[in-house]
């Protein structure tokens, strides 16, 4: 990947219309026509795709009918165009005018990059729609995309209306900024009422959006009915933390690997946060093994599990961060963007819960940079659109590093990607000035060289002992062996997998859960039945963990004796199934 391309490509800005766009940072687009808005919110919305050569589409029809694209480069006809069809299903019923709507989604591959295409839909009477336009970009070259905290229509001083004119005016200040955005991502809380569809109206309205794909994740305004899954198709969606909403997906783009976590199923799941946690960590697996090497790792949820005082301590976001910052420590994670909190935040780069501070880093600055840090830094995303807070509250705030928070004064961030950098700016809409820049700059063999001073560490507490830490021993040498070969011949890949190594043996140290089979991280009925089924010869795998997980009357294999523990402790009958 190449440094950032600063040439702009201007076709977004053309597909615009020029009503759209300002000559003023503090006005707002005049929405006279908002009882004809406000129903309409049956708008195509693009989303990313699993990688950059993806785009996926979703919108509302009232017809039960094949949904189908055509996107063709600019300057082709569609009689050459590439067709996608994808799938409806039953969505929103209006109690108003009795219609029923169907969500529809598909999903286009073998975009090329750095190419302008065109693009139509079958709307709902089964008529093409009008034409619209999407450039791809470079991954190569770098790229940028627009990041924003909760839109939330509905919720700010004037209702949905004024919301909508704050949110057309920040996308608008935004993409002026970064006319080439590869796309934009939204932290929850679209809407204040999740089912509310003039407020999806109001956030599906500004033109941007039928040339931008929005990468969106459910806020706790959100999450309560399938409204949001059925507005938006976020690619590589999952059943892990899932909510009415939908569940935790990922995408990459170039060298970026993307994970979205639903926290909010920590309040809205019937599973226990344990098992909560460990589909979260099910996910974050899943997709790094789609994208090993990443070179770049972010992950986006809504709760500010390091945020402003207000939400520090409310019961759901506590919940989050004892579930979330383990787990983000264990993977090596660069950057989680949240929202929810409706203020800026920057923290500290983070570690263990606990802020990792760099010597000679001045992390107070408008203008920050960090070279191979430890840890993770977590940004609270402040509005784009809706109510804000002017936060002077005394409270926990040593995790904080710099904030920003001005009463009705919305802000956006713009993320800007390079081989070795990665730039989070935050501008202020009132003047449109750049509030914060935090950059982060990396070696390739950086992961390497973190995860051998992570395993280093474990081994001189002298917390570990046995067959567990004699293994990591061993990975640490062979880590170290690679490491040697690496700063003669630097290969990215190289460096992965050999940290890679040395993380499973690291991961190993920590405790298991006994009779926790099935790995969901409870211990219940499934867990006695997949067992069974291991020990009677049907098709089950059960991975290294998983075996120990089961052994626990014996040492050396698990056995019927440990179903039928299992099953004593499930009863009551014995107390615990611990070694």
């Amino acid at each position: 990947m190449k440094k950032l391309n600063k040439v702009l490509s201007g076709t977004l800005a053309l597909a615009m219309s020029a009503s759209m766009m300002f000559s003023s940072v503090t006005s707002a687009a005049s929405l006279a026509n908002w009882d004809t808005i406000r129903t309409d919110f049956t708008k195509v919305m693009l989303a990313p795709g699993a990688d950059e050569s993806q785009l996926n589409f979703a919108w509302y029809s009232t017809e039960n009918a094949k949904p189908t694209v055509q996107i063709v480069k600019a300057n082709e006809d569609f009689d050459s165009a590439g067709m996608f069809s994808g799938t409806s299903s039953v969505a929103y019923n209006s109690s108003e005018t009795g219609t029923q709507y169907y969500s529809n989604k598909v999903t286009a591959t073998g975009l090329e990059a750095d190419t302008a295409y065109k693009y139509r839909y079958k709307t709902g009477d089964g008529e093409w729609s009008e034409t619209y336009s999407y450039n791809t970009q470079s991954a190569d070259d770098g790229f940028g995309f627009i990041a924003v905290g909760d839109v939330q229509i509905g919720v700010g001083n004037g209702g949905s209306e004024d919301d909508t004119e704050r949110w057309q005016n920040t996308l608008n200040l935004a993409t002026e900024k970064m006319p080439d955005a590869s796309f934009i991502m939204s932290m929850g809380d679209q809407v204040d009422g999740n089912k509310e569809e003039d407020q999806y109206a109001g956030f599906l309205y500004p033109e941007q959006l039928r040339n931008l794909p929005v990468s969106t994740i459910a806020g706790n305004h959100d999450c309560d009915v399938p409204n949001l899954m059925w507005h938006f198709n976020n690619p590589n969606m999952t059943n892990y933390g899932e909510t009415n909403a939908g569940g935790d997906y990922y995408y990459s783009y170039g060298d970026l690997l993307v994970i979205a976590l639903n926290s909010n199923a920590v309040l809205k799941s019937s599973k226990s946060d344990n098992a909560i946690a460990v589909e979260h960590r099910k996910c974050i697996e899943e997709a790094i093994a789609s994208n090993p090497y990443a070179k770049w790792r972010v992950i986006t949820f809504h709760q500010d599990i390091y945020g402003y005082p207000d939400h520090y301590s409310d019961p759901e976001v506590t919940e989050c961060r004892e579930q979330l910052y383990p787990i983000i420590d264990d993977y090596d994670i660069d950057v989680v963007l949240t929202g929810h909190g409706h203020n800026y935040t920057r923290s500290y780069q983070m570690e263990n819960n606990s802020p990792v501070k760099a010597d000679g880093v001045d992390y107070d600055s408008s203008n920050v940079t960090v070279q191979n840090p430890d840890g993770t830094v977590y940004f609270e995303l402040s509005t784009a659109a809706s109510k804000n807070y002017e936060n002077n509250k005394a409270g926990y705030d040593s995790h904080i590093a710099k904030s920003f928070a001005v009463n009705l004064v919305q802000s956006y961030s713009l993320v800007k990607v390079t081989d070795d950098s990665f730039t989070i700016e935050t501008y202020r809409t009132d003047t449109n000035e750049m509030y914060d820049s935090y950059t982060i700059n990396k070696d390739d063999r950086t992961k390497l060289d973190q995860s051998i001073k992570k395993a280093e560490s474990l081994i001189e507490s002298g917390d570990y002992s046995g067959e567990k830490v004699d293994n990591l021993k061993s990975a640490l040498e062979q880590a170290k062996a690679a490491q040697a070969e690496i700063a003669e011949n630097g290969e990215l890949t190289q460096a992965y997998d050999a940290a890679n190594l040395l993380d499973e043996a690291i991961f190993d140290l920590k405790p298991v859960l006994y009779g926790d089979v099935n790995g969901d991280g409870d211990v219940r009925i499934n867990d006695v039945v997949l067992l069974r089924k291991y020990l009677a010869g049907y098709d089950v795998k059960l991975s290294k963990r998983q075996l120990e997980a089961a052994t626990i009357v014996n040492d050396d294999k698990p056995s019927i004796e440990d179903a039928t523990q299992i099953q004593k402790y499930l009863a009551e009958i014995v107390t615990s199934l611990d070694k």
